[in-house]
């Protein structure tokens, strides 16, 4: 009696200690979100860094310890390793993890009866209590590969999701590209029209002056006012697209859009004589980037994966139809007895309504499909790296031609404004020459960071590491 009772409390405190760890770490996560699960939960804002102090590359950084989807992601690749360890704990004898195979059981108990003599009389004095215990194991000692499939499938899974997590790091690190190219382009087209207002302001000026000496019409007044109040509405308007793209950097970042106007990056200080880039220009073609793409691409290789994960669950599927071996062992302990039993068994499954045999069918469609995901992946990556690599060479082909364009027509303002100032350009003659100075301004800074935006997404498309090259380029290295 007295061992039988220690081999329970034994059990029942390594049972104890076993399981104490993993509610306490289920509990702290539980307290971590209870306040988000709140609807009158106070709002936290968090302050935001010198933005305006961090390069790209560190943007980018930041971003991926505050986007929620990368922390999904990460989550994500956690549960399916865990997923493969509840898979494990199924693991037959005959297998590559044996010692995971028993499955151990303990159970104790105690009872008394009440003598039949005193039941009669409703009285309830009991005889010496019967205490019992028992300590069985089983293993599976062989599944015909049930196991072996099972975990072929899930390791396939788990490199699923880190691919995904990879996958979701490049649409962060694209969508924070693209953000951070496009804010400095707002900021730049706002400095552009705030030069085509200084121009009509001037040219304003020069009309009035001409007006009192003579030489210009009311009209004329009345015509370079209305430009300069043009170049007003368009600040305006440039102004405000800012404000958007300061929202979206601000998005794209993860950050807190009340944290403070930290967020704010400096602006160039003279968007004609330079700009920022992040990425230098590269050269392959498509043909060289899809070779390489479709064996590095982070969607190419999560398509491939899922099929091969299909492809063992078909192995799986059809170990399921064969039979299972077992043996199973038990020490019993009845006051004041000893037992030791012990026992194997074949199961094999008769008839189900054909559930196994349509499973093997289920698995091998879902192979199937998983096979034309890939072609679809292929055929998605080779039209998006198309477009992306038409986009990078539109891109540079329209800032030569902006840059030819904008010494055109910098040479034509100086030209026309020299001759205005002598009465041989009319005022219609100098206000198109201001309009197309800033138009070729604001093609030549759009299509430099279109050719960024162009170089960020041929990344993600390549599945290669971001090469940032980030400097100030001046007027002639544009």
């Amino acid at each position: 009696m007295r061992l039988g009772s220690y081999v329970a409390a034994a059990l029942a405190a390594f049972a104890v200690v076993a399981g104490c760890s993993t509610i306490e770490r289920a509990r702290e996560a539980q307290e971590s979100v209870a306040g988000l699960s709140l609807d009158d939960a106070p709002s936290v804002v968090r302050a935001n860094p010198a933005f305006g102090l961090m390069s790209l590359e560190e943007l980018v950084g930041y971003a991926m310890t505050n986007r929620p989807s990368v922390a999904s992601a990460a989550l994500a690749v956690d549960s399916a390793r865990l997923a493969l360890r509840e898979i494990d704990a199924d693991a037959p004898l005959l297998g590559s993890k044996p010692w995971l195979s028993p499955h151990v059981s303990a159970s104790g108990s105690y009872s008394e009866k009440t003598p039949a003599e005193h039941a009669k009389d409703f009285s309830f004095s009991t005889d010496r209590g019967s205490p019992s215990a028992s300590l069985s194991i089983s293993v599976l000692v062989y599944d015909f590969g049930r196991h072996r499939a099972r975990a072929h499938a899930q390791a396939h899974r788990i490199l699923s999701a880190e691919l995904d997590l990879a996958k979701t790091g490049y649409a962060v690190f694209g969508e924070v590209g693209a953000a951070y190219f496009s804010l400095l382009e707002r900021r730049s087209l706002v400095e552009a029209e705030l030069t085509n207002r200084v121009e009509c302001a001037e040219h304003l000026e020069r009309a009035r002056e001409r007006l009192s000496s003579g030489e210009a019409k009311q009209l004329d007044v009345l015509r370079a006012r209305l430009d300069l109040a043009k170049a007003e509405e368009n600040l305006v308007a440039a102004s405000n697209n800012l404000a958007s793209a300061r929202a979206n950097f601000i998005k794209a970042l993860g950050a807190d859009a009340a944290g403070g106007s930290a967020g704010d990056l400096p602006s160039n200080v003279n968007p004609v004589a330079s700009v920022r880039r992040g990425f230098a220009d590269t050269s392959f073609t498509f043909a060289e980037a899809y070779a390489f793409a479709r064996t590095n691409a982070p969607a190419m290789r999560i398509a491939r994966a899922k099929l091969r994960a299909a492809a063992a669950d078909v192995d799986y599927t059809i170990a399921n139809l064969m039979p299972s071996v077992s043996a199973t062992g038990s020490l019993s302990w009845v006051d004041p007895l000893w037992t030791w039993s012990w026992g194997a068994s074949v199961v094999q499954s008769v008839f189900e309504g054909f559930r196994k045999t349509t499973a093997v069918d289920k698995a091998v469609l879902a192979m199937r499909q998983a096979a034309e995901d890939v072609a679809a992946a292929e055929q998605a990556l080779a039209r998006n790296l198309e477009i992306a690599i038409a986009d990078r060479d539109n891109a540079r082909e329209s800032r030569r031609s902006a840059r030819e364009s904008f010494a055109a027509a910098r040479e034509n303002l100086a030209l026309v404004r020299s001759q205005y100032d002598i009465g041989e350009a009319s005022r219609v003659d100098f206000a198109e020459a201001v309009s197309d100075y800033v138009e070729a301004m604001v093609a030549r800074i759009s299509a430099f960071y279109a050719g960024q935006r162009a170089e960020a997404a041929l990344f993600e498309l390549t599945g290669t590491y971001p090469s940032y090259d980030e400097k100030t380029l001046m007027e002639d290295e544009k």
